[in-house]
C-alpha cells in the first residue's frame, strides 16, 4: 500500500504542481490518476520513485517513508512504463526486456529465459526477439515496454500514459492485455492518463485531480459516475456517465426472449434471426423487400458481459433486439427496454438496501 500524506510539490519558480495531496493506493489494485493538462499527474507519479522529492508531506510504502529507502533499491522494485515504451533504440527487443535483470546481476541464461517468457506473456512472437525497436509497430513497442517493466517482477508498476500513442484498435488490444496480466500477476499499479474513459475501464480506483494537483475526488469508477462530488467531477466524467455506469452491472440476470429463427433467409417473413447449421447467428432475415438478409449487429454473452454491452448490441441491431450467445451459439434476444428495466431494478434494490442500513444504524444503541 502506498500512502500520500499531505504531499505538496512546489518548483523553484513558485509553481505548485501538487497541493496537499492525501491519497491511499491499495495493494494489488490499479489506481488511475486522471485530470486535465497541468494538474500534476506526472509530478505525482515521479515522486513515487523519487525522481522528484515532495516539498511538503511524505509518501509511505507499507507504512515506511519512501525517503528511508535507497533510491537505487527503490527504483529496482518498481517497474516504469511510459509513452511509446521508452525503449533503447540501439538494443534488441530481448536486451531491452532484460535491462533491469542485468542491472540486478542475473546470469545471462536466467535473463534470457525471463525475457523470452515475458515476450510470450505480452503476446509477441519470439521471432521479434532479435529485432530493434525501430523495426516494430507502436503497439509492439508498447508491449515490449510492459514486458521490460515486469522483467524483475517488481512490487509496484508506475505507468505514465502508456497507451496514448497508439490508435484506438491497438489501444483496445493493449487494454485487454494489461487487464489480463493484472488478473494473473496482481501488481500494485499507479497509472496516469488524461482519458477518463480509459481510467474508468482500467482502474479499480480512480483519482481525479484539478489543475494545481488538488484532489477533487477518489473512488471506484462506479462511484465517480453515480456520485460525482461536485460540478467539476461531474463535467470531467461527462454527460453520458449514466450510460457508462451500465458497464458495472452484469448482464447475467437479463431474461432472454425467443424470436423466430431460420437457416434459409429466402423463406423468412417478418423479423427472423438467421442461423448457421451450428446455431450461430449470422444476420437478420425478413426485414428487406428483396429478401436479402441484413447484418447481425453486435452480440453479447450474458455470462460475461455487462448491461452496457447488451444495450449497445440492441442499439446496433437492425431488428432492435440484442442477440445473446453462449459459446457463440444463439441463446435468446432482449430489447433495450428490458436492459434499462434491469438497471432500474438494480438501483431500486440498492436504494432499499441503503434505507435498511440507515434504519439499522439508527436503531443501534
Amino acid at each position: 500500500m502506498i500512502t500520500f500524506e499531505g504531499v505538496t510539490k512546489t518548483y523553484p519558480d513558485g509553481t505548485t504542481a501538487v497541493s496537499d495531496l492525501s491519497l491511499t493506493v491499495p495493494s494489488d489494485r490499479i489506481t488511475v490518476i486522471v485530470g486535465p493538462s497541468g494538474c500534476g499527474k506526472t509530478t505525482t507519479l515521479r515522486m513515487v520513485n523519487r525522481m522528484l522529492e515532495p516539498t511538503e508531506g511524505r509518501i509511505l510504502w507499507d507504512e515506511e517513508p519512501l525517503s528511508a529507502r535507497p533510491v537505487t533499491t527503490l527504483r529496482r522494485q518498481m517497474g516504469y512504463v511510459i509513452q511509446s515504451g521508452g525503449l533503447f533504440p540501439h538494443r534488441t527487443v530481448l536486451d531491452n526486456i532484460g535491462t533491469v535483470p542485468g542491472l540486478l546481476g542475473w546470469t545471462k541464461a536466467k535473463t534470457r529465459a525471463r525475457s523470452l517468457e515475458l515476450l510470450d506473456a505480452v503476446g509477441l512472437d519470439p521471432a521479434l526477439a532479435r529485432r530493434f525497436p525501430g523495426q516494430l509497430s507502436g503497439g509492439q513497442q508498447q508491449r515490449v515496454g510492459v514486458a521490460r517493466a515486469l522483467a524483475a517482477d517488481p512490487l509496484v508498476m508506475l505507468m505514465d500514459e502508456p497507451f496514448s500513442a497508439v490508435d484506438p484498435v491497438v489501444r483496445a488490444e493493449l487494454h485487454e492485455l494489461f487487464l489480463g496480466l493484472q488478473r494473473e500477476l496482481s501488481k500494485t499499479i499507479i497509472m496516469i492518463t488524461h482519458d477518463i474513459d480509459e481510467a474508468i475501464e482500467l482502474g479499480d480506483q480512480v483519482a481525479i485531480l484539478r489543475v494545481g494537483g488538488i484532489l477533487a475526488q477518489a473512488g471506484t469508477p462506479q462511484q465517480l459516475l453515480e456520485e460525482p462530488a461536485d460540478a467539476f467531477v461531474e463535467g470531467f466524467v461527462g454527460k453520458d456517465r449514466g450510460y457508462r455506469s451500465l458497464s458495472f452491472q452484469p448482464a447475467d440476470r437479463l431474461s432472454l426472449d425467443e424470436v423466430p429463427t431460420t437457416t434459409d433467409a429466402a423463406g423468412a417473413r417478418g423479423r427472423t434471426l438467421l442461423l448457421d447449421e451450428d446455431r450461430r447467428p449470422v444476420g437478420w432475415a425478413g426485414l428487406r423487400e428483396d429478401g436479402r438478409p441484413m447484418p447481425l449487429g453486435s452480440t453479447f454473452d450474458p455470462s460475461s458481459d455487462n448491461l452496457r454491452t447488451a444495450l449497445d448490441a440492441a442499439l446496433t441491431s437492425p431488428a432492435g433486439l440484442a442477440v445473446a450467445v453462449r459459446d457463440g451459439r444463439f441463446a435468446g434476444v432482449v430489447d433495450p427496454e428490458a436492459v434499462l428495466g434491469q438497471l432500474a431494478e438494480h438501483r431500486s434494490a440498492e436504494a432499499r438496501g441503503a434505507v435498511e442500513a440507515a434504519g439499522s444504524t439508527e436503531a443501534a444503541p
